[in-house]
This record gives structure tokens, C-alpha cells and sequence, in this order.
């Protein structure tokens, strides 16, 4: 792989000379030194997508990249589209440009803060059912959680689907059945629920805004879930905000990712069918789509990254480091789950017997 050498952007505290880091929950930076800020020239983001067929697939450059730290003036080498983090020796913040051809359009800085990501992992770690009782000891430990900015796509589309399928509408009818009672055998009447198919077709449109696919191959596959921002908070690329944490590059193809885009809005195309098929059931044929006015941007969003141990397996923990939601992997306790299966199957017993207890006194009394 191709190494290039880059320059880190200069990050340089005016009053002390020390490095700045972007400071949580505000659009400045502050010096890790003698803690003053600068405000970073900024606003909000006006969305601009670009057409997504408009010109050839964007080029990804899987470069490594040479950077001297101003710092210690050690060799850092960025690999795995890296474009921010600290010094390998001294920790000082290092932050490059881009090198794939896609720039970034649009940021959200981080609003959680690494203890409030401790708090949240703690609170979540004790809401698990059917954890195993040792995993609790993870809550009075100092946790280790990574800041870490994730690229994103943000797809929109018009969509027209033309569909296929049957109206289900249901209807009641009086049937006879023999049934034992008070160990009699005996012939009831019930009302039966039956269907009622009619062939139907028709179309739905809907216009999709906003929708979020990561573009990072190297991270846990969890990140796929985390897919929800406040989109308002989006305010325009500086790399200012990357100083302290680490940053990536996309790596996955613009097409790819709208591939993915696209499963999802055909999941929401099929509801939309059903609702517009309507009755008290559906089938579904088939659902023919078209798709214009596709258009895309990429966008730097926040997450923390941890993961813990247990047993011979790892777990991945993601916190959004916006709105602190938290998605993550978890061991469960097979002795809890077999302990509740045997409970409920003995009040099912026990229903089971007394229900044959209160019919033999009935009998008897009468």
C-alpha cells in the first residue's frame, strides 16, 4: 500500500503555544494547557445533496499516510482511513485533510462526553434480563470507552411502486362442533372466522429524506443499528471539531451503500402496500419501483466505542454521541432462561391440575 506524506493541521494554542482539542457540548476548542477556548468558524449545514448518477463512482484511495506530529516530531502512520487521532508518543492531537474524492459536507460534534458514556453503559448494564450475575462486576469498573467520528452517506429519493396482490376481508359464519363438558360430550355452536379474497393492484409513492447508511467496513457490524441523529444539529465540515478524536474515511462504495439505503426503503414500500391494500389481511404479489431524484451527501457523525470480555467472547458497546442512545452485545444466562421455562411450565401444571380438581368437585356435587 501507497504511503503518502501529510501535514497535520495546525492546532496551536495562541496564548500558550500548547495543542487545542475541540471541547465537548460547544463549537470551540480548548487548549489542553492553560484552557483557553477558540471559537470554531462555523454555522449550519444547508443541505445540498448531489445527484447520485451524475458522474462516475467517486474514487476511495486505501492510503497510508505519513504524519509528523508537531508535538515530539515522531512519525505517525495513518492506515484504515484514518484522518484524526492522537500521537502514537506523546498523545497530541493530529488531524489531516481528506484524501478520498468525496469531501465531507457536513458534521455533528460530540455531545455526550466520555463520563456521561460511562453512565449510560452502567445504567444499560443493569437493565439486562437473564444476564449472568457476574456481569454486574462490570459496573465498578473504569470502562473504556473511544471517541469516535463514523462517515455516513445521507441518501434521499422519490419512489413510485406499482403492486400486485389480494384483499382479504373477514366474515363470520355459525358452525356446529363437538366439545366435552363437565366430561359430557356435547355439540356446540361457535362462530368461525373465515377469509374473503379478492384480487387487487394499485400504486403508493412515497418520498424518502435522510437516510443513513455507515460507510466504515473496519468497525463492528453493530454500527449498522446506529442510524439515528437529530439532523438539525448538522452544522458545516470543519476539521477543527476532529482535534482530540479520531476520525475515518469512508471506505465503501457510494453505490454499495445506496444498495443498502434501498433495502431499507423497500421494507417501508411494503408496509405502505399493506396499509394501501387495506382489509383485515394481505398477500402480496409483487411490487414493481421506480426510483428518481436520488441524491446523496457525506456526513462525520460521533459515537463512543467500547467493548468487554466475558467468557472466550467479545462485546461490542455503541453510545451515540449525540443523544446517548446505546446499542450493544450481551452474554446471556442459560440458567436464568431454564429457570423461568421450568417455572411456567409448573403454574401451566398447576392451572392444569386444579382445573381437573374443580371439574371432579363439580361432578360430585351434582
Amino acid at each position: 500500500m501507497e504511503t503518502i506524506e501529510v501535514q497535520a493541521l495546525p492546532l496551536q494554542c495562541a496564548s500558550c503555544g500548547s495543542f487545542m482539542v475541540h471541547k465537548i457540548k460547544t463549537h470551540s476548542l480548548e487548549c489542553i494547557n492553560c484552557k483557553s477556548t477558540k471559537a470554531i468558524d462555523t454555522k449550519l449545514h444547508i443541505s445540498n445533496k448531489k445527484e447520485l448518477h451524475s458522474a462516475q463512482e467517486p474514487t476511495i484511495n486505501p492510503l497510508k499516510k505519513r504524519v509528523d506530529c508537531p508535538g515530539c516530531g515522531a512519525d505517525n502512520i495513518f492506515e484504515d482511513f484514518e484522518i484524526a487521532r492522537r500521537c502514537t508518543y506523546c498523545k497530541s492531537p493530529l488531524v489531516t485533510k481528506t484524501t478520498n474524492a468525496l469531501s465531507i459536507d457536513a458534521i455533528i460534534p460530540f455531545f455526550i462526553d466520555k463520563e456521561e458514556a460511562k453512565s449510560i453503559f452502567k445504567k444499560w448494564l443493569g437493565s439486562l434480563w437473564f444476564a449472568p450475575n457476574s456481569l454486574s462486576d462490570l459496573k465498578h469498573f473504569e470502562h473504556n470507552f473511544s471517541p469516535l467520528y463514523i462517515p455516513y452517506f445521507s441518501f434521499d429519493a422519490k419512489t413510485f411502486s406499482f403492486y400486485k396482490g389480494e384483499r382479504g376481508d373477514a366474515y363470520y359464519v355459525r358452525v356446529q362442533r363437538r366439545a366435552i363438558i363437565n366430561g359430557e360430550e356435547r355439540i356446540v355452536e361457535q362462530m368461525e372466522r373465515r377469509i374473503r379474497w379478492s384480487y387487487v393492484q394499485g400504486s403508493v409513492q412515497r418520498e424518502f429524506r435522510d437516510i443513513l447508511v455507515d460507510a466504515q467496513e473496519s468497525i463492528p457490524k453493530l454500527i449498522a443499528q446506529m442510524n439515528r441523529y437529530d439532523l438539525n444539529r448538522l452544522v458545516e465540515y470543519n476539521p477543527s471539531f476532529f482535534s482530540g478524536y479520531k476520525s475515518l474515511e469512508y471506505n465503501q462504495e457510494v453505490s454499495q451503500s445506496y444498495k443498502r439505503a434501498q433495502k431499507y426503503m423497500s421494507h417501508i414500500i411494503y408496509e405502505d402496500v399493506l396499509w394501501d391494500i387495506g382489509g383485515d389481511e394481505q398477500r402480496v404479489h409483487s411490487i414493481s419501483t421506480n426510483y428518481s431524484d436520488e441524491k446523496f451527501e457525506l456526513l462525520s457523525l460521533p459515537i463512543w466505542l467500547s467493548s468487554f470480555q466475558y467468557g472466550n467472547k467479545e462485546y461490542n458497546i455503541i453510545i451515540n454521541g449525540v443523544s446517548g442512545e446505546i446499542i450493544g452485545e450481551r452474554p446471556y444466562s442459560y440458567v436464568k432462561i431454564a429457570l423461568l421455562v421450568f417455572f411456567i411450565l409448573s403454574v401451566l401444571a398447576l392451572l392444569f391440575y386444579l382445573d381437573k380438581q374443580f371439574n371432579f368437585l363439580e361432578q360430585s356435587i351434582y
